[in-house]
């Protein structure tokens, strides 16, 4: 059964979450491409209830298997015991529909992404997620019979090794060598749960109010989301994951409007923060050079792979893309050179085909 937005209600009805005579209002949250996410009001209780696609709405053809919301189920009961201020709660998930029903975030939280695409930067959200994640891949590497239960990487690889490295490869044929080595390392080091889209667009902010809301669950003023790539992994991809985001909206921001570079200095400073929490945490991926070839990596891939970045100009993806080439390469020593305005490579080592405005 698919849901839509006419049948939510009933659904929920038959799982028992809520009873036929509550009053209920559903709609359809937009923005995502992988599944269909409905926000529904019953009884003055806020509920998200989410189903995967089985194929992305992208524009290149790109399955993913539907079971991949049962990981999602786990890693929830997993990771709330460790952070419980920082996800939303799991209250069902029916495992024939592939469904799940989680609590929804007070009103009047926003996406990150939306925030800092609008050129507001929060260095403070940044170093909350750098604890998060710290704490998850430190508690998780030590718990390795539950880990091993993630150890499948098979939607790992039909929703980022097949979709961003492979399609790269195959489209940059000049950057297969190094491209493939990094999925590789992605692919045999499985030490910790990794997130696997620890993106701004899977993190809501909202002020702290103090208090639990209607639903019982307690106010934070950030939520991560979308745990549905979990697996045991390498803790190098959720860092590179969200740094990538960072760069990009750097790029992105540096070139429109006179804050730009006000908000790429900001975005650094936010990038710093994250791997500074991160490694207090006892965070794993702290080795910057590998860090940094994998954000690299990232980079071409929403450029040259199946989920190109929306919001980038022409020349915005031209400077991601030859950024993305020289991380990956090892030309770039350190984070801070990935952003605009930092020391950047050497003049006379442009991206193929490609220029680097720095």
């Amino acid at each position: 059964m698919r849901l839509s937005v006419d049948t939510v209600t009933s659904f929920l009805h038959g799982r028992g979450v809520i009873t036929p005579d509550t009053p209920t209002t559903a709609t359809v949250l937009a923005g995502g491409v992988s599944g269909a996410t409905f926000l529904v009001y019953a009884g003055g209780v806020r509920y998200v209830v989410k189903q995967p696609l089985p194929f992305l709405a992208v524009a290149d053809e790109w399955p993913a298997r539907q079971e991949r919301a049962g990981v999602e189920a786990a890693a929830l009961g997993w990771l709330a015991d460790l952070t419980p201020g920082h996800l939303p709660r799991l209250l069902d998930y029916d495992p024939s529909e592939f469904v799940l029903t989680m609590t929804a975030a007070p009103p009047g939280w926003a996406e990150w992404r939306s925030v800092l695409l609008g050129g507001r930067v929060d260095v403070a959200a940044g170093a909350t997620l750098g604890r998060v994640l710290g704490t998850w891949h430190a508690s998780s590497a030590g718990a390795p019979e539950r880990l091993a239960t993630y150890g499948d990487l098979t939607m790992f690889l039909e929703l980022r090794g097949d979709p961003y490295h492979r399609t790269v490869a195959a489209r940059r044929p000049d950057l297969a060598e190094p491209v493939l080595a990094c999925l590789d390392e992605l692919l045999t080091r499985q030490s910790c749960l990794v997130h696997g889209d620890f993106s701004p667009k899977n993190v809501l902010v909202g002020a702290a109010v103090g208090a639990a809301d209607a639903s019982g669950t307690p106010a934070a003023d950030l939520w991560v989301l979308d745990f549905e790539v979990a697996h045991a992994g390498n803790p190098v991809f959720d860092v590179a994951f969200l740094l990538h985001h960072l760069v990009m909206k750097a790029v992105h921001l540096s070139t429109t409007g006179s804050a730009g570079a006000r908000c790429a200095a900001e975005l650094l400073a936010c990038a710093d923060a994250f791997r500074a929490e991160y490694a207090a945490a006892g965070g794993l991926a702290v080795d910057e050079a590998a860090v940094v070839r994998h954000t690299g990596a990232l980079l071409l891939a929403r450029v040259h792979g199946k989920s190109p970045a929306a919001y980038l100009s022409a020349d915005g993806a031209a400077e991601v893309s030859a950024l993305g080439a020289h991380a990956v390469t090892g030309e770039l020593g350190s984070v801070a050179e990935l952003f605009p305005h930092a020391p950047g490579p050497p003049a006379d080592q442009p991206d193929v085909g490609r220029t680097v405005s720095r």
